[in-house]
């Protein structure tokens, strides 16, 4: 908004100059004092450096022309850098704007908000339990939405995509084969070391095979192998789930009379069941496996003495305690992905919201399984 004096002259160049008389200090104002003239008014500003101390300083706007926010704002700094500097002949048009102005500019900023850590810390921790009550329902719920519509295609096989399961197994499972290979023979290695390295102060080398072999087994096995499929596959669901669900393929499916869950969640978690168990399995194998070459490094142990020694410190229940684990990871990670999926709001930023964050849950709901699984076997006696 541009307010112009009535008797000013129209559109001529800023002005500013000092004018002094006994015991008052004027500063004359002119021209157009407007956001388009703001370089220019600066530099003429500029120029008459602060006013002289002592006495009465006035700042005549009787020439002042057009008049704007930015000019009114500039007007009011001068004001200020001159003490108790007054305007005068102010037009009232001009005076309201100056007025308005100056109550804006002298408005003291907001204090800071008062902080109490312990209320943050509980409304964090607050917040966070609600989180996790409502992942649980939702996981709960969708655990029954899957479970209904497993018993539908059991009830009708034909309904079955028998295609789609052996495509997610090899998705899944077989794709999986090298990088948790890999994985669990450098693991069984360093473990194998590592043990051999503590126990040498106590002249019980061999005591690491029986401990590579116990952890292999019971828990490293399951949980490394767990924790790559969850990043594989977990990610993979919701984003392939997720990316039906944002150009509406999931919408045209029910339309069509197409069960999504039947289609996209049932198979997907099948073929995570039968894939993890065979997984586990082989990252046992390879943890054993990279125990031994690290044996015939460090130790220096014949593959026959490492075996013999295997054999007797395993029994087969500490195989069957970390393969009982894997069908209900294989279970959590299914759901997690696919829930995930079909919780992406239609952008693909969604979607990597919710990639980020089914990997995050599945390899965490993973992590709990296990302690809680373990805890309890070792409590029964396994």
């Amino acid at each position: 908004m541009v307010i112009r004096a009535q008797k000013a002259a129209a559109d001529y160049p800023p002005a500013c100059h000092i004018e002094p008389e006994d015991g008052v200090t004027r500063l004359v104002i002119s021209g157009d004092w407007t956001l388009p003239l703001l370089n220019r008014i600066q530099e003429i500003t500029a120029k008459i450096g602060p006013l002289p101390q002592g006495g009465r300083k006035e700042i005549d706007l009787g020439g002042l022309g057009a008049l704007d926010t930015a000019g009114a704002m500039l007007l009011t700094s001068l004001r200020r850098g001159a003490g108790a500097a007054v305007f005068v002949n102010a037009d009232p048009d001009h005076r309201i704007l100056l007025e308005e102005v100056g109550r804006a500019t002298e408005r003291p900023p907001l204090p800071p908000p008062w902080r109490q850590p312990f209320v943050d810390f509980i409304k964090g921790f607050l917040i966070t339990a609600t989180a996790i009550e409502r992942d649980a329902i939702r996981l709960t719920a969708f655990l029954g939405e899957a479970s209904a519509a497993l018993a539908r295609v059991v009830a009708t096989p034909s309904r079955f995509r028998v295609t789609a399961l052996f495509h997610h197994i090899q998705q899944t499972g077989l794709n999986a084969v090298p990088i948790i290979s890999l994985v669990c023979f450098l693991i069984g290695g360093v473990i194998m070391q590592q043990g051999a390295r503590q126990l040498r102060n106590f002249g019980a080398e061999p005591l690491s095979i029986d401990m590579l072999a116990i952890l292999a087994l019971r828990e490293v096995g399951v949980v490394l192998a767990a924790v790559m499929v969850a990043g594989r596959s977990a990610s993979a669901f919701t984003a392939q789930i997720g990316t039906m669900k944002m150009r509406e393929e999931i919408d045209a499916m029910r339309t069509l009379g197409i069960d999504p869950i039947e289609t996209l969640v049932v198979p997907r978690i099948l073929a995570l069941i039968v894939a993890l168990p065979l997984l586990v399995f082989l990252a046992d194998i390879m943890c054993l496996v990279g125990g031994a070459a690290m044996a015939k490094i460090y130790l220096e142990l014949d593959i026959p003495v490492y075996l013999e020694r295997l054999n007797a410190a395993v029994d087969a229940k500490h195989f069957y305690v970390g393969l009982i684990k894997a069908p209900f990871a294989a279970l959590v990670i299914g759901l997690v992905g696919c829930l995930e999926g079909m919780s992406v709001a239609g952008s693909a930023e969604s979607v990597g919201t919710q990639v980020t964050t089914a990997v995050v849950k599945a390899i965490f709901l993973v992590l709990v399984l296990d302690g809680v699984f373990a805890i309890f076997l070792s409590a029964s006696g396994f």
